[in-house]
């Protein structure tokens, strides 16, 4: 069987996503590019190799029933609760750490069905140690009420868990752009849909509320160590999430 992630196969893919992208994102404010998947250089029916890893019991395979560009994407089907969750990972070498403690990223996602009313989900999150302290903390977007977007911290060693949340609702059965920022050094994230800035996901230093004040309510951001993306339902009684992600991109 051959690999899914040969070395000339990246580089040339590298040199060309960088020549597009310089060419037809020139205006916009992302920053440099530094990284593309398009996921068309793995064998199908298996996870992605190269920079990822997986998380979790759930399905993550190369699959072609849909894709944003190219023939492939990556397809995923998560369970109920925690240990079913399917999640793609990135961390250490070549893109950990990223300059200024900060992630800016964006990828496309077709999702069949969102979670129902009351399931606290996450599709991307950044983890990794607070600086100078006992404890990590991981920054998150996902949602929870009426498939409504949601940012989310929570932290290992110290209880907290705290969330704000969005009017805005995630979209079904289309392909749609998520685009995030986790800031470390400044205690900031930022979420866009299809390049639409959603301003009340906007979280400098405190959110809504908690469930527990060990910090005072306070997010005090990571040092940031691992990144993922796909999905998580934290509670039983959601059912099936089945969706693609398509063109990954990091920006510095």
């Amino acid at each position: 069987m051959r690999l899914g992630f040969k070395i000339q196969d990246l580089k040339f893919k590298i040199l060309f996503c960088l020549i597009v992208q310089l060419f037809i994102s020139s205006c916009k404010s992302d920053g440099d590019l530094v990284f593309h998947d398009s996921f068309e250089f793995y064998d199908i029916g298996t996870a992605p190799l190269g920079p990822w890893s997986t998380a979790g019991n759930g399905l993550v395979k190369v699959d072609t029933t849909k894709s944003h560009s190219g023939k492939q994407s990556v397809y995923f089907e998560s369970g109920e609760g925690f240990a079913n969750r399917a999640f793609l990972r990135l961390e250490g070498t070549p893109l950990f750490p990223f300059m200024y403690n900060r992630i800016t990223g964006s990828f496309y996602i077709w999702l069949e069905e969102a979670s129902p009313d009351g399931i606290h989900w996450t599709m991307v999150q950044g983890t990794g140690p607070v600086r100078d302290q006992d404890y990590s903390s991981e920054v998150r977007y996902g949602g929870q009420h009426n498939k409504k977007l949601m940012a989310n911290y929570d932290t290992q060693r110290k209880k907290s868990d705290c969330w704000q949340h969005s009017a805005t609702g995630i979209p079904e059965k289309e392909w749609v752009k998520i685009g995030w920022q986790f800031d470390g050094n400044n205690q900031l994230m930022k979420f866009w849909l299809n390049d639409e800035l959603i301003e009340d996901l906007t979280v400098i230093g405190k959110g809504q509320g908690c469930v527990s004040d060990d910090l005072d309510e306070k997010w005090v951001f990571p040092v940031f160590e691992e990144l993922m993306i796909g999905w998580v339902d934290y509670q039983t009684g959601g059912g099936t999430r089945r969706f693609w992600i398509d063109d990954v991109m990091f920006y510095q």
